[in-house]
C-alpha cells in the first residue's frame, strides 16, 4: 500500500475515495488520478504475478488478490463493470511494463541459466522468474522482440508528457 494513501487512511479512518470516468478510463480528478496509478503500480510490483501474456493472469489467481488489495484503503466501485474494465486496462499496461523491466534484467546475462540464477532482488517469485527465463529464451520470444525493436525505431514522435498521464493533461488543456 502506498504511504500516501495509508497516511490518508490513519489520519482520517476512512477510505480514499477514487471516481473513475469511464469516458477516460480514469479519475478526472488529477489527485485521484495520481493516487490510483501509484496504488496500480504497488499491486503490479507486490501482488500480481508476471505471466507471459496477459489472458494467462486469471480472475481468481491473478485480479481478485489485486482487487483485495486495492479495497484495503481505496473506495473504488468494482462491482461496476465499466470501472473493473478500466482498472484492468491499467493493470494490464503496469504489468507489461514490469514484464519489459524483467526481460531487460534478463538480457544482462550470457546464458539463460546464469539469467535464472541472478533473480532481480526486487522479484519476489523465484518460480515465477525461470518461467520468464524460459519464455524470453524461446526463438518465438526472440523473434517478436526483435521486430518489436525495428518497428519502435520507426516512431517519428515517442509520447512524452512528463508523468502525468495523458488524458488529465487533456482535461487541462479543455477546461
Amino acid at each position: 500500500m502506498g504511504k500516501g494513501i495509508m497516511k490518508a487512511y490513519d489520519a482520517s479512518k476512512t477510505k480514499v475515495k477514487i471516481n473513475v470516468d469511464l469516458s477516460i478510463g480514469r479519475p478526472e480528478n488529477a489527485e485521484e488520478s495520481a493516487k490510483l496509478s501509484s496504488q496500480i503500480g504497488i499491486i503490479t510490483r507486490d501482488v500480481l504475478p508476471v505471466s507471459r501474456r496477459w489472458k494467462e493472469v486469471d480472475e481468481e489467481n491473478g485480479l481478485a488478490p489485486g482487487f483485495d488489495h486495492m479495497q484495503l484503503h481505496m473506495d473504488v466501485n468494482i462491482d461496476d463493470a465499466g470501472v473493473k474494465e478500466s482498472l484492468v486496462e491499467r493493470l494490464k499496461c503496469s504489468t507489461r511494463q514490469k514484464r519489459y523491466k524483467l526481460h531487460l534484467h534478463y538480457k544482462k546475462f550470457q546464458t539463460l541459466e546464469l539469467a535464472k540464477s541472478n533473480k532481480p532482488s526486487s522479484y519476489p517469485d523465484q518460480n515465477n522468474w525461470e518461467l520468464l527465463c524460459d519464455y524470453f529464451a524461446t526463438d518465438k520470444f526472440k523473434k517478436s522482440s526483435i521486430a518489436n525493436t525495428e518497428n519502435r525505431k520507426l516512431v517519428r514522435a515517442p509520447h512524452i508528457s512528463s508523468r502525468k498521464p495523458f488524458t488529465v493533461r487533456r482535461l487541462e488543456i479543455v477546461s
